[in-house]
């Protein structure tokens, strides 16, 4: 019998001893592991191998040289996001609300504070591949008018148009779409998109709602897809094919 494939994650962070310690731990776990101390190297990691999970600290030294300024991790995060739909984990010392808020906000899946148990993180981890990889067998494709989620493939077409979504957006909008009019609580969304208790923010629902509109809404200011109702949550709306 054929072994699955390993799940290849990138950690990047500039504290040595942090990231030796992150990837022995999940090398045990199973997974393949790779590092980056850097920005630039972590841009160009991602580049060179796919990876199905990158692990990002938010904060970099600054070693900006004459040949190039360095980054850091709030820009990875822009930039991997603009070409890439990468499940991505961040790393901060900082535990301030605003602070996960923004970085889920630019597309991040997960948000852990330093320090950590690696344990917790190993958990984190688990939590998001799985996200990512695990279908629930009675999940179908739903078709609609104008929209279609294949929850096997993790794709949405607007239009027969391929429309790129990260994987927390994609759980987000197949929760919606698997009860049209009916109206989800922020609570609920939480509950059903993220499958865990690592995010406990409801505003970040809102964050990423925003994020969907903008890619499959015609106007997103007036959105046809996903209604807001006032003081409870969201509903969706499109016609069954």
């Amino acid at each position: 019998m054929t072994k699955p494939l390993k799940s290849k994650i990138l950690i990047v962070d500039d504290d040595s001893k942090l990231l030796r310690a992150v990837q022995t731990h999940l090398e045990k776990l199973g997974y393949e592991v790779a590092t980056a101390a850097d920005g630039r190297s972590a841009l160009a990691a991602a580049k060179s191998m796919a990876f199905d999970l990158v692990v990002l600290d938010i904060n970099f030294p600054d070693i900006t040289t004459k040949k190039e300024r360095s980054l850091d991790g709030i820009e990875v995060l822009r930039t991997l996001r603009d070409s890439d739909s990468v499940p991505i984990l961040m790393l901060s010392s900082t535990n301030i609300s605003a602070v996960k808020v923004m970085t889920l906000a630019l597309g991040a899946d997960d948000y852990v504070s330093k320090p950590f148990d690696l344990q917790e993180l190993g958990a984190r981890v688990e939590a998001i591949l799985r996200r990512s990889r695990d279908v629930v067998q009675a999940d179908k494709t739903l078709s609609f008018r104008r929209l279609r989620l294949d929850p096997g493939e993790r794709r949405v077409w607007k239009d027969d148009v391929p429309i790129d979504l990260t994987g927390v957006e994609f759980d987000l909008l197949y929760t919606l779409a698997r009860r049209p009019e009916h109206v989800f609580t922020r609570e609920k969304l939480l509950e059903f998109a993220w499958k865990d208790s690592s995010c406990s923010i409801p505003k970040v629902v809102d964050v990423h709602i925003g994020h969907i509109r903008k890619k499959i809404e015609d106007d997103p200011s007036a959105p046809s897809f996903i209604i807001t109702v006032r003081g409870t949550g969201y509903r969706f709306e499109d016609t069954p094919a």
